[in-house]
């Protein structure tokens, strides 16, 4: 066995380790966001009528659950109780421990995942609640954990095509994920089977990254001495460093950009969780599409999110590179066309009524754009402080993840009858966030390595 994992090892020495790491890293997101929505679209068959024949489903009535819109918001609201918690915890232990802290963050969500049926028929609403709040501490270490992984792999020359890559495993895993669950559920008339798979499939990627995932390209036992030397050569500016400075916490805490940073970050994650977890059930309510379809119109644009972010983090980095603008401006003309452009989109469907053709056109417009987001706000982290990007992006993850605790929980108190009318004060919030977010994000964000990346070193013994 050893010989043989040994003969695979020395054939993946002929692919560039960074690659492998960027995919191994983009399937860690996709399969944490197969596990955190699944519920968001089950969960519109486990509440819904008994006798609706439009649902396209046959399911049993002991997997019917009387939970009003307030319960329901505080279930789907329930996971970001946990994530934010989490991030600020692993953000310290981030850069140190990042290979086994993404793998315990996928293996933590995987297992309670599975065990997600069980612990609703043992206990009912309350123990779901407490399911997904410690799920939701699994996988908050993702986000500063991947960052941490960019700053030793990635150089700043590259963080914005590479970076917008690995994060948007978010939308391809809601892609995935959404249409997927639809299919599970109509195809076996149980909302049951798509918690088992999701679960199944993210305990498979734990086991191959438990072999070829590193920490950095001096840690890896496989990497060629030639991709190796390359690797320290092209990261020497920007790399997180080879010193273990003390975290300047003053510094950070004072400093504008990352102030501006977090605004932006807030606005991302306010429009991104209102798509993600409620999208479901205004299509259900409003627009009474059956599960499969739901799926099918909720999430088949994150596709078009997904290329549009690779292509915004590419086009990003040849701005860069051509000095057609500092990456500066362009992170913040990135992140205003993720805020501006979703923002309007959004109103527009809610202002077009029941015309199912026009609704699902915008909002799949507003879900494309916030792909904008990516090569702006996602990759910032790193721009400011390569040595100090796992504690950053805890900070700045942690405290954008708090509106994924509001909106699902808001949403579900603003439309307590799912009429059009409650649904429309619901987007023109998110309008609202969206666009002073940006206007934060664009008087203070910077591109540029902040001074206090840059500590006092450790004096020699």
């Amino acid at each position: 066995m050893l010989k043989c994992l040994n003969a695979c090892m020395a054939e993946l020495c002929c692919c560039p380790k960074k690659h492998i790491l960027v995919m191994m890293t983009f399937f860690a997101i996709l399969n944490q966001y197969t596990m955190r929505i699944c519920l968001h679209l089950a969960i519109t068959v486990m509440t819904g009528d008994r006798n609706d024949t439009m649902s396209g489903v046959s399911i049993a009535d002991k997997d019917f659950f009387d939970w009003d819109e307030h319960e329901q918001g505080i279930i789907l609201s329930a996971f970001y109780w946990g994530y934010t918690l989490s991030h600020f915890v692993t953000a310290f232990i981030a850069d140190r421990y990042s290979k086994h802290l993404l793998g315990l963050s996928v293996l933590i969500t995987a297992v309670l995942t599975i065990l997600t049926p069980l612990a609703i028929d043992v206990g009912g609403k309350w123990l779901l609640i407490m399911v997904r709040v410690v799920e939701g501490i699994g996988e908050g270490a993702t986000f500063p954990v991947l960052s941490a992984l960019i700053a030793h792999w990635i150089p700043a020359s590259q963080r914005g095509f590479y970076g917008s890559f690995v994060f948007s495993g978010c939308q391809i895993g809601a892609l995935v994920g959404g249409i997927g669950t639809g299919y599970f559920i109509e195809a076996h008339n149980t909302w049951r089977t798509t918690f088992y798979i999701w679960g199944a499939l993210a305990i498979i990627w734990y086991v191959f990254w438990l072999f070829i995932g590193f920490e950095s390209p001096e840690t890896h036992p496989y990497i060629s001495e030639q991709e190796r030397a390359e690797l320290v050569e092209q990261l020497a500016e920007s790399r997180k460093s080879v010193h273990s400075y003390p975290i300047p916490w003053n510094s950070i805490l004072r400093s504008c950009p990352l102030w501006g940073l977090i605004a932006g970050q807030i606005g991302h994650d306010w429009g991104t969780y209102l798509i993600i977890t409620d999208l479901p059930k205004y299509m259900k309510s409003i627009l009474h599409v059956s599960v499969s379809d739901n799926g099918l119109v909720t999430y088949t644009p994150f596709f078009s999110m997904w290329l549009f972010s690779i292509f915004g983090g590419w086009l990003c980095d040849v701005q860069i590179r051509k000095d057609c603008m500092s990456r500066t401006s362009a992170r913040k003309l990135w992140t205003t066309i993720g805020s501006i452009l979703p923002a309007c989109f959004m109103m527009a469907a809610s202002y077009t009524g029941q015309d199912k053709v026009m609704v699902v056109t915008y909002f799949a417009l507003c879900v494309t754009f916030l792909g904008g987001f990516y090569p702006g706000v996602k990759v910032n982290t790193n721009d400011l402080s390569p040595n100090f990007a796992g504690v950053l992006m805890g900070m700045v993850n942690g405290i954008g993840a708090i509106t994924g605790i509001v909106t699902p929980y808001l949403a579900g108190l603003l439309t307590p009858n799912q009429t059009l009318e409650e649904w429309r004060t619901v987007f023109w919030i998110a309008f609202a966030v969206l666009n002073i977010s940006n206007v934060i994000f664009i008087l203070f964000a910077s591109g540029d390595i902040q001074p206090w990346n840059y500590p006092r070193q450790p004096a020699n013994n």
